[in-house]
């Protein structure tokens, strides 16, 4: 079965390799300068953050197993790199670099697990996920168990009160802001009356927070003074993940399982948004009959007429257009702000990128 779901994956990203929109944002990602970048300083810290973090919350107890077979799953820890270069640019200690990489990796844990509730995902990182493994009610106090342990963790910062104070508001502001973008997100689905705009805030507000918050956090926490707007380019940036994402999983590089997961949930990913824009009345009424049925009662052919359909009417062209133009505009935004950002703001959108064309490649 797997090898058969790998033959597939092949044979449709064939097309990719003459697409000119894709090769455009593989170049628009070779181009991206990161020479500021020493990948070695953070490898060494990652294991140790590693290690911190399952003393804290893997004990011998129920809650305490869940964590580990969570934390033990993988990832990249993309949050908690960034921490530790936000706090490295802006003269951070490394001792509370470390406390806000380890709060930024719980709360994104915890925004996974109930994500995968919610969205009745069976894998998460080639695994299966909390609830599939342990069930509902697990997968609801293991998340809640992360999101507490990102709270002590931050409280437990070396750092004046006053601070952290304010660097527990900031993550309790963001933790709202992301539970609103994935209500959003939900009731939402199958709605054929959202707009681009309406996707885009949704992403900035979902995504974009959680990546705008260990760069963030490593500001509050150094004393500097912000302006909101100051995160713009990094919003931007939460548009081009959640577009990588929406790719991914039409693409079938996902370790969630088969293609097309996002059709059998009915959300309206920037493939429907761009197929819809095209498509005739006629197709939006049949797709959106689909998008609304149940999720249980969808089967394997129906997602994989509606991939190739989604396909030929250019909406996946449109779509790699649509995360090139995003990406170039949150690294000019960055340009003009400072060199920190611009940095971090790089750094970001060619991580994003090369998720997608590494996995595109590795099928060539």
């Amino acid at each position: 079965m797997e090898k058969l779901q790998t033959q597939k994956i092949e044979k449709d990203l064939q097309f990719l390799y003459s697409n000119k929109n894709w090769l455009s944002l593989d170049d628009f990602q070779k181009n991206i300068d990161l020479s500021f970048l020493d990948h070695s300083f953070y490898k060494n810290d990652l294991k140790k953050l590693d290690k911190n973090m399952s003393e804290i919350l893997c004990d011998d107890t129920w809650m305490g197993h869940c964590a580990k077979y969570q934390l033990k799953s993988g990832g990249k820890r993309f949050r908690a790199i960034l921490a530790l270069l936000s706090s490295k640019l802006f003269g951070l200690e490394k001792k509370v670099s470390f406390n806000i990489a380890m709060c930024c990796e719980f709360i994104h844990n915890a925004s996974l697990i109930h994500d995968d509730l919610q969205d009745r995902d069976i894998l998460r990182r080639g695994l299966p996920t909390i609830w599939n493994r342990f069930g509902d009610h697990t997968a609801i106090n293991l998340g809640d168990f992360f999101i507490s342990a990102s709270f002590e963790i931050l409280a437990n910062a070396d750092v004046d009160s006053s601070l952290k104070c304010k660097a527990i508001r900031e993550l309790s502001n963001t933790i709202k802001q992301t539970v609103k973008g994935q209500s959003v997100e939900i009731l939402s689905r199958s709605d054929f009356n959202l707009k681009m705009h309406d996707y885009e805030s949704t992403s900035k507000a979902k995504t974009g927070g959680l990546i705008c918050l260990p760069i963030k956090l490593a500001l509050i926490l150094s004393g500097i003074n912000f302006e909101d707007n100051y995160f713009s380019p990094l919003y931007e940036t939460g548009i081009a993940y959640q577009i990588q994402d929406d790719l991914s999983d039409f693409l079938g590089l996902k370790d969630r399982g088969l293609p097309g997961r996002d059709l059998k949930e009915g959300k309206m990913n920037i493939l429907i948004m761009h197929f819809i824009e095209n498509a005739t009345n006629g197709e939006k009424f049949i797709l959106q009959r689909f998008l609304k049925k149940r999720y249980d009662s969808i089967s394997e052919d129906e997602i994989s007429f509606w991939l190739e359909k989604i396909k030929k009417n250019g909406a996946l062209d449109m779509s790699f257009r649509h995360l090139n133009e995003v990406s170039q505009k949150a690294i000019d935004i960055s340009n003009k702000t400072d060199e920190g950002l611009s940095k971090i703001v790089s750094f970001v959108i060619s991580s994003i990128i090369t998720r997608l064309t590494k996995n595109i490649k590795k099928y060539r």
